[in-house]
């Protein structure tokens, strides 16, 4: 049941944010009365905190996968943008750009959390990124980590575009036009 409040709260947040979410609502979306919400999640703070903490683990596993597989550089850098686009055509933004709109209410912890999600995040394209200099694939100014960081803000505002846009095409030639761009 846990996992069904988590769906239905992480859908709520990608579409509407954070202060969206109300125990009455997850309730009867998921079955139970209010009280049985708050047996799971004792506040909004609990509830934010289980997002963050499964995107990382769900997320940090794609991504880590891809960055082990042996494949070039641009071409693992092709999969992390189609697990976002996959993303944004199941209508789920990422949501650590979801919960980040809502900074100014969020709290230290919360902050604190999304904060290190993305670095992990971060981390793991870093990675690749290195490869891709190492192995001569990818050139681009600047540390890795800089350009990990701006990939990874890349795709979370190529969806937030596509979306208001109302034409999810322009995510794929975009990114393609980036990633062309910094190939060797």
């Amino acid at each position: 049941m846990r996992e069904k409040i988590l769906d239905c709260a992480e859908a709520i947040v990608q579409n509407k944010g954070l202060e969206a979410v109300s125990f009455q609502q997850l309730a009867d979306a998921v079955g139970l009365s209010k009280a049985s919400v708050f047996h799971h999640f004792r506040n909004s703070e609990a509830l934010a905190l289980a997002l963050v903490g499964r995107c990382r683990s769900k997320y940090g596993e794609e991504y880590a996968a891809i960055a082990g597989k042996k494949l070039t550089a641009p071409k693992k850098l092709r999969e992390v943008a189609a697990s976002f686009e996959d993303g944004l055509r199941q209508d789920r933004l990422c949501l650590l750009a979801a919960l980040g709109s809502s900074q100014p209410t969020l709290t230290e912890s919360i902050r604190e959390e999304l904060k290190e999600t993305a670095k992990a995040a971060g981390r793991t394209l870093e990675r690749i990124y290195d490869q891709g200099r190492e192995e001569g694939s990818l050139k681009f100014a600047g540390s890795s980590e800089d350009a990990a960081r701006g990939f990874l803000a890349l795709l979370q505002g190529l969806q937030q575009l596509a979306r208001y846009s109302n034409d999810l095409d322009l995510f794929s030639p975009s990114v393609e036009s980036y990633l062309t761009s910094l190939e060797t």
